[in-house]
């Protein structure tokens, strides 16, 4: 079979001409239009370019701090050994004991500090006795409250939100044992807003219903026995185990390496027949162990304040009774106190800042400080005007500094030349709260306007 022979295609040279000629056409028609819209798109960002760095060139920019008040504390955070002079209190009596007496509570020698109880059933007994009490005292007090002798509903308003806020901050603190005594203030406070606002409510029924359950339980038989305190001082219902690891009678000549062994040592095995103890003596002792470059702040005789930031106590006032070095790298700072409550009379080791001084101003960024003359100051800006304000630097720190108004002198005693003379050596305008200082800025002076 044979194939076809191939025939060439020939293109009328007309039409090859006129594709040719339209080809040609095209691309000098449009080629200068590229170009143009090209250089015209340049030539814009250009001008919005050169615009932009005329505009940044032409307005003036600074940078703000907002001058804020705060409270700085010259201190040291360490660890606290608690040491106090404690005795158990030892009875034979045995059962469920429960404790009449407050953690922290000054009681006498032969006072009832705690009941043991036969039973729990009893003890369960005779604390709800206790509670029921205190609730017939309550609603009988609240029975007398009449329309005309209560207070008027906007104190009672705020009452009942300070009673809402307390009950909150028992819980979120993790003070639990004060949730009672909230709650019934929150709840005696509703029940006299409701008497002024005419409500009825029926005292009588709940206080016969009290006087009925009372009387139910006072004649149930009860076994018990009175725990009577050994001596006079501290009562403390808890033991640790730690009771005379450092007796309160030496603890002034502890060397540092005997103050850090109270750190890590085990508790001893308490007694069974120990229901409590005596903190017999009135003054007690925290123990630190400081590095000795810590010290410098630390003198025999001082008085520092005690912080405890992670204990839901308030802060309190100490006495440097002893600073005992040993070597060249650690010394045992002891401290003196007076003040005992609840949560202190539970504390054995815990986190303490000691503070030597305080503060309070108005704090600064250090790149905000300037010198004018001499004057160390800063710039602020109010709406767009430039004031410099001299300061008073009461603390440093690398990033910032405290700015607080200087201790106005006593004058007293001067002659009115003198008193002129000390008042002229004043700051004669400070930094006041909310200011906002300047940070940044070029060629900056007192009255410039900034557009």
């Amino acid at each position: 079979m044979k194939l076809a022979k191939k025939v060439p295609i020939a293109l009328n040279p007309d039409f090859t001409e006129r594709v040719k000629t339209r080809a040609r056409g095209f691309y000098n028609d449009n080629k200068p239009l590229i170009v143009r819209v090209t250089s015209i798109v340049i030539a814009l960002l250009f001008i919005v370019y050169i615009a932009i760095q005329f505009y940044d060139s032409s307005v003036e920019k600074v940078t703000t701090a907002t001058a804020i008040e705060q409270t700085v504390n010259e201190s040291i955070f360490t660890k606290g050994y608690f040491v106090r002079q404690e005795q158990y209190i030892e009875n034979s009596a045995t059962g469920t004991v429960v404790p009449v007496a407050t953690d922290g509570k000054k009681v006498s020698k032969g006072n009832t500090v705690a009941i043991a109880f036969g039973s729990d059933e009893d003890a369960a007994n005779y604390t709800r006795i206790t509670t029921l009490k205190a609730e017939l005292e309550r609603y009988e007090k609240l029975s007398s409250v009449s329309p005309s002798s209560a207070i008027d509903t906007k104190t009672m308003d705020l009452q009942i939100s300070n009673s809402v806020s307390a009950l909150m901050d028992g819980v979120l603190s993790g003070q639990l044992d004060t949730l009672t005594d909230s709650y019934s203030q929150l709840r005696d406070s509703i029940i006299k807003k409701q008497l002024v606002l005419g409500e009825t409510v029926d005292f009588q029924g709940i206080i016969d219903g009290i006087k009925a359950e009372l009387a139910r339980l006072e004649s149930n038989s009860v076994t018990s026995k009175e725990i009577l305190a050994d001596g006079s001082g501290y009562y403390i219902n808890t033991v640790d185990g730690y009771e005379g690891f450092c007796d309160g009678s030496n603890v002034l000549s502890i060397p540092p390496e005997s103050a850090e062994k109270l750190f890590t040592a085990e508790p001893k095995d308490v007694p069974e027949n120990v229901m409590g103890k005596i903190v017999t003596g009135f003054d007690w002792y925290i123990v630190c162990v400081l590095d000795i470059e810590k010290i410098s702040s630390l003198s025999v005789g001082a008085t520092i304040t005690v912080d405890f930031p992670y204990a839901a106590t308030e802060k309190l006032k100490a006495d440097v009774v002893a600073v005992n070095v040993s070597g060249a790298k650690k010394a045992a700072v002891v401290l003196k106190c007076k003040v005992m409550n609840e949560e202190l009379a539970n504390m054995r080791i815990e986190d303490v800042e000691l503070i030597f001084s305080t503060v309070r101003g108005y704090k600064i960024p250090s790149s905000a400080v300037r010198e004018v003359d001499g004057v160390k100051g800063v710039y602020i800006l109010r709406s767009s005007l430039v004031n410099f304000r001299e300061i008073n630097i009461v603390w440093s720190e690398d990033d910032y500094v405290i700015t607080a108004p200087p201790e106005q002198p006593d004058t007293s005693d001067m002659t009115p030349e003198e008193v002129e003379k000390v008042l002229d050596s004043l700051p004669k305008s400070e930094v006041e709260q909310y200011d906002e200082i300047i940070v940044k800025g070029k060629d900056l002076y007192d009255g410039k306007t900034i557009s």
